[in-house]
């Protein structure tokens, strides 16, 4: 890998940081009007029109034979995860959930060490680790959400059940997609999962919020934001990012993300203390020595299988 090209995954890495991590910010908005469930469904729908063109584009020469395969990469990227995070925000803060998030890279190094029998390097073991810990910080740091339920433990678990998707997610990418284009990999994936949802959202509750409920505007606003930038743009970014580097790294992102949530809360006017750096400056350390470590191998003869 050529120096320019290792700064340009380093800064797509950051710019994808930036974007999902004030995700949780929209996902906040987005609840002030909607249900959980409301806004996943809107969230990949809207992801499914603005992917439409292009799969229309590219109709012949999707691998139809794997249809299910890419609903399966759907379910796992976005359409479920989507409804979990969207139910934890109910309870828990957008900071918490952005601190949850980063369990993603851990989940990422033991799914594909234990389910795809991955090598990997101590580097990238300690660097997992590391972050760990800077997210651990982070998370004793946290204040509950005022008025929130105190069931915070359940709640955390739906966000940590989605990190454990988001594992599987980019393992399965790397794998078995190593050599699709990320935008037709998104395509593809995003039609299959949101037009078919795209057909019940008028018969929800979703047309009527947004003319009458006070705040049906502004969470529209919202969860259109998230599905066209934290979603269709972010996703593309990523799925590159994991292509050209490794499952380990590209789910990395998370690791940062939680640096983004706290800047926002800084800017929110949150108390931002001396322990918040040095849990952002050993998050940091992690991803380093994470994608400084020996990028990981896939057996082919289970990808054949699947082809």
């Amino acid at each position: 890998m050529t120096a320019s090209t290792e700064l340009k995954n380093w800064l797509l890495l950051l710019f994808l940081s930036v974007i999902w991590g004030t995700s949780f910010i929209l996902i906040k908005r987005s609840l002030l009007a909607f249900t959980a469930v409301e806004v996943a469904v809107l969230r990949v729908s809207i992801s499914a029109i603005a992917f439409l063109p292009i799969f229309i584009y590219h109709f012949r020469n999707l691998e139809w034979k794997r249809w299910w395969f890419y609903l399966i990469i759907s379910l796992t990227g976005t359409g479920l995860p989507a409804i979990l995070y969207s139910e934890a925000q109910t309870q828990l803060s957008s900071a918490t959930s952005g601190i949850l998030n980063s369990m993603t890279p851990v989940f990422a190094l033991i799914i594909g060490i234990f389910l795809f029998k991955n090598s990997t390097s101590k580097k990238q073991v300690l660097g997992t680790l590391l972050g760990f810990v800077g997210v651990a910080l982070l998370i004793a740091l946290d204040k509950p959400l005022e008025g929130g339920s105190e069931n915070t433990i359940y709640y955390g678990s739906l966000v940590v059940i989605g990190t454990i998707m988001y594992g599987v997610n980019v393992n399965l990418v790397k794998e078995y997609f190593q050599n699709v284009s990320a935008i037709e990999l998104s395509t593809f994936a995003f039609v299959l999962l949101g037009i078919p949802i795209l057909c019940l959202i008028p018969f929800t509750e979703i047309p009527a919020k947004v003319m009458s409920h006070p705040d049906g505007v502004t969470s529209l606003l919202a969860v259109s934001a998230l599905a066209l930038v934290s979603t269709v743009m972010a996703l593309i970014i990523f799925y590159t990012i994991v292509q050209e580097t490794s499952a380990v790294f590209g789910s990395s992102v998370a690791y940062i993300i939680p640096i983004v949530a706290i800047l926002w809360g800084l800017f929110d006017g949150e108390f931002i203390g001396w322990m918040h750096v040095v849990s952002m400056a050993t998050i940091l350390v992690g991803v380093f020595l994470i994608r400084s470590g020996q990028v990981v191998h896939f057996p082919k003869d289970l990808s054949a299988k699947l082809n």
